[in-house]
């Protein structure tokens, strides 16, 4: 960490140093570039939508463009400090991306800041709204598609899990699910942070703020992970002041990366607890409201995706959830780039997201799995240079 500080201060000086050189000449420049680097508003959805279920916690948002014979399909939005609505960022949007590939009904959660008044929902609280939300999509018996990015991911597998008669197909990417897997920072920091498995060191910290995580620390974190990329991309705008594309996607991304969320205390502990330090889930050993939870119940369609240079979710933490399911259709790729590029980025979207969402919706059709079985198994987008294949179906 002490390394990448002070490789951030450098750059920053270097960089600084070039900028003030030419604020002597062009101030007006400067001035606008102030304004780009520090005016940040609240980050909002871009696709049209409706709010069809609200609890005090969460919100299901739809964007359904019209009815078809396709299953619908519910996207689980990352829930770690940041709003939701990355999900739809854009020119970079899964909601857009699932509407282009033929998905007409379309719903999102949107996870709200946690307040006083829900500190403490339970992950028992938040299954119910789920389950809620998808009796109102697909009625009390039908299925649904799921998507889950990140945080997402391990909710939608718990879901799923808990609930395998209700999903038509599950696709995970860059989400904690084997969380003894990988080398990255999180799992490096550990035998620091939660020594010998105590977290009484997130206890405290969730104490002192009276029950709640703030949303600062998240993001202050995630900087600190890389903040010499972060100072540059600041100082970089200097140079497309003039530029309102650029500006609007400097804007559009950092309204939504510097906008913290908070996080519900009680739910926050449990999941470090139970997922990241015991890995119950991966382990099949995790009770939720009195039932104990299995990923080999779930016996859908599986699609999983990874990125190769994820140093937040490392790639091995999604991949090993094909050992873990029940399905005899699973699917794994492997994506170039980061955590954040995973979702969002235009490689990613064109190269890996589009073609699962297109078997998605072959298989959101009547009759789509049967098909699906019978065809020969697609080669895959990329070739990883890692054990096993990049997509693979058993």
């Amino acid at each position: 960490m002490f390394r990448q500080l002070t490789q951030a201060m450098s750059g920053a000086t270097t960089l600084s140093a070039r900028v003030m050189a030419k604020a002597i000449a062009v101030p007006v420049d400067t001035a606008l570039w102030a304004h780009e680097t520090t005016s940040r508003k609240p980050p909002q959805w871009h696709s049209r939508n409706e709010v069809v279920l609200a609890s005090p916690f969460a919100l299901l948002r739809d964007f359904s463009v019209g009815a078809d014979d396709a299953v619908s399909t519910l996207l689980f939005p990352p829930l770690a400090g940041h709003a939701s609505c990355i999900i739809d960022k854009k020119g970079q949007s899964q909601v857009q991306l699932c509407i282009k590939t033929g998905l007409a009904t379309v719903y999102s959660f949107d996870w709200l800041s946690a307040t006083s008044a829900t500190k403490n929902i339970t992950e028992a609280d938040r299954l119910d709204f789920i389950t809620r939300a998808v009796d109102l999509i697909a009625g009390p018996e039908g299925t649904v598609n799921i998507v889950g990015d990140c945080q997402g991911g391990w909710e939608a597998a718990l879901w799923a899990a808990m609930h395998p008669e209700r999903v038509n197909t599950l696709m995970v990417a860059g989400a904690p699910i084997d969380t003894s897997a990988g080398n990255g920072p999180a799992r490096k920091l550990m035998p620091i942070l939660i020594p010998h498995g105590n977290i009484a060191l997130f206890k405290a910290m969730v104490k002192a703020f009276g029950g709640i995580v703030p949303g600062i620390s998240n993001v202050m974190g995630s900087i600190a992970m890389d903040p010499a990329t972060h100072v540059a991309e600041h100082l970089k705008v200097y140079a497309h002041v003039h530029d309102r594309e650029y500006l609007d996607h400097f804007s559009d991304f950092y309204d939504w990366y510097l906008h913290p969320v908070n996080l519900p205390g009680q739910l926050y502990l449990w999941a470090v607890e139970h997922l990241f330090v015991k890995n119950e889930m991966f382990r099949g050993e995790l009770k939720v409201a009195g039932q104990t939870v299995s990923l080999r119940s779930i016996t859908c369609p599986v699609f999983l995706l990874g990125g190769d240079q994820d140093d937040v979710t490392p790639w091995q933490q999604v991949h090993n959830m094909r050992y873990a399911v029940g399905s005899s259709l699973v699917r794994w790729y492997l994506a170039p780039g980061g955590h954040i590029g995973l979702f969002i980025g235009h490689q990613s979207q064109a190269e890996y997201w589009t073609p699962i969402l297109a078997q998605v919706r072959e298989l959101s059709r009547p009759g789509g799995y049967l098909r699906q079985c019978q065809c020969q198994q697609r080669p895959s987008p990329r070739t990883a240079s890692r054990p096993g294949p990049p997509t693979t179906a058993r």
